[in-house]
């Protein structure tokens, strides 16, 4: 029975020499930065159906004594500041011009709809407001041109350039 009971002392020892103790469970962090680069960027689409151009027909001044174009599509994607203006104008090149006959460009006018889109305004050869709005966003509108029709115009084909100018810092 002594060698049993020595046996069983001898097991425990070797039980207890070859265990590892148990240690709590550990943790560990680690942080990561991260950085989103998001730079102001615009962009200004018109349209008037598949083109970006406007035509007058012609028509009998004492019937219709002004003539209206197809109106145009303006969207306008604006990416800036939270209190950052941005701004469309339009500039006429010059007047109506046909050979040396002129139809002024003050009988160019138009009509908007949109939010922050101008809802009227005059042609003119310096810049005039079409929309003015704050932060980013989309402004999406439409502009009807309409001109003067009177008698008292030389006969051609009168032409311009009409260029938009979208601002947004």
């Amino acid at each position: 029975m002594k060698k049993a009971v020595w046996s069983g002392i001898i097991a425990a020892a070797g039980v207890l020499a070859l265990s590892t103790s148990v240690y709590a469970q550990q943790t560990a962090n680690a942080t990561v930065n991260v950085t989103a680069n998001v730079n102001a960027k615009a962009k200004l689409t018109i349209n008037s159906g598949s083109t970006a151009s406007i035509t007058f027909a012609d028509a009998d001044p004492d019937v219709s004594p002004t003539v209206s174009a197809t109106p145009l599509d303006i969207a306008v994607k604006a990416r800036t500041t939270g209190n950052g203006a941005v701004t469309v104008t339009v500039r006429a090149s010059q007047d109506l011009t046909s050979g040396t006959d002129v139809i002024a460009i003050s009988a160019l006018k138009w009509t908007s709809t949109g939010a922050n889109f101008a809802p009227t305004g005059t042609s003119a050869t310096t810049a005039v407001s079409v929309l003015s709005a704050t932060g980013s966003g989309n402004h999406n509108g439409t502009q009807t041109y309409a001109l003067d029709n009177t008698w008292t115009y030389a006969t051609g084909t009168y032409t311009t350039t009409l260029t938009y100018t979208l601002t947004a810092p």
